[in-house]
């Protein structure tokens, strides 16, 4: 029998998340489910959780146990890298999606209603793979892992503000939340000047002098419902690279629309690879994002391939109308 294993971020998606974690927590009463949880306070606690509770299971409960986030795309993020940390198993990981993006969950099929979500969890019978990114920054000597997307440059210095920005009741009422992604693209585009990018993928280099984005995805949505490169997905054991160079802001605009819309077209400028090992050097300080958390100004001399993760989720399980 298997044993479930929680951490739930109860401040996801503004506190929502804390109804929802009551919600599953009923539902894995009303089944007699064998689990325990623990709650997160801080940023950085699920990485820690995850890192100390893989680090204490016993050789003997190892196969037996899974570990299921309950939170958003940042809570799942630090659980990975936490269990990464304790460098001794790939404890299987379910989802139940509480935040307010959710990208890795809509790029492999998992249901958006949370129940839901669980369901496919506790219907599992046996570990589903899919890619995870890794990274490995040479400069500032550090490593980790992503499931959505690294990024360096306009998309990054974008979601950052997205991220930030309070949304007010009269833009949610009325639909206008596009008006303040107009805004933050417009401030994006001003303030991010052209860098130079240096890229090799086996043997082959590629030199770009006016850059502005630098997107490296697993799964095809960056942040909710945007999508950069359609063609990612997190079971074809490779990454997906978008460099966009010489955009003046008509191109800007343009991509970032149809990027908005989900409807992407061929623009000049736009260079998309696909493959298992990326190296990418940025000599000057440029803005950057992992899974939707920001970086600090630096330099990036970057180092990117894919493995295979364990997950406890049956996708499948149930029908395409219950996961929308």
């Amino acid at each position: 029998m298997r044993t479930f294993f929680l951490i739930v971020n109860p401040h996801a998606n503004n506190g929502k998340a804390k109804s929802i974690w009551q919600a599953v927590k009923n539902e894995l009463d009303s089944q007699n489910i064998n689990y325990s949880f623990e709650l997160t306070h801080h940023l950085g606690d699920a990485r820690k959780i995850a890192s100390s509770y893989v680090s204490e299971l016993s050789a003997k409960n190892q196969g037996k146990n899974v570990l299921i986030v309950v939170g958003g795309d940042g809570t799942l993020n630090d659980t990975l890298n936490g269990i990464k940390d304790a460098k001794t198993i790939d404890i299987p990981l379910g989802f139940v999606p509480s935040g307010n993006n959710n990208s890795f969950a809509r790029g492999i099929g998992l249901a958006k209603e949370p129940l839901s979500a669980l369901k496919q969890s506790l219907n599992a019978q046996e570990v589903t793979y899919y890619d995870v990114g890794y990274y490995q920054e040479m400069s500032h000597n550090t490593q980790g892992y992503f499931l959505n997307d690294y990024s360096v440059g306009q998309d990054a210095y974008l979601i950052s503000m997205l991220h930030h920005k309070k949304s007010s009741k009269l833009s949610g009422k009325f639909h206008l939340k596009f008006l303040s992604y107009i805004s933050a693209l417009f401030k994006a585009y001003m303030d991010q000047e052209a860098f130079p990018v240096t890229l090799r993928i086996g043997d082959s280099y590629e030199f770009f002098q006016h850059s502005y984005i630098v997107n490296i995805s697993n799964q095809p949505f960056m942040t909710g419902r945007m999508v950069l490169s359609p063609e990612a997905n997190a079971t074809d054991k490779q990454l997906d690279l978008v460099v966009a160079d010489n955009m003046n802001f008509f191109k800007f605009f343009l991509l970032a629309i149809m990027v908005y819309f989900r409807k992407q077209w061929r623009f000049p400028g736009i260079h998309h690879y696909k493959n298992k090992e990326i190296h990418i050097v940025i000599n000057s300080l440029e803005f950057g994002q992992i899974d939707g958390e920001e970086l600090p100004n630096q330099y990036f001399d970057l180092f990117f391939k894919t493995i295979k993760y364990p997950f406890w989720i049956d996708v499948q399980s149930i029908p395409v109308k219950e996961r929308h």
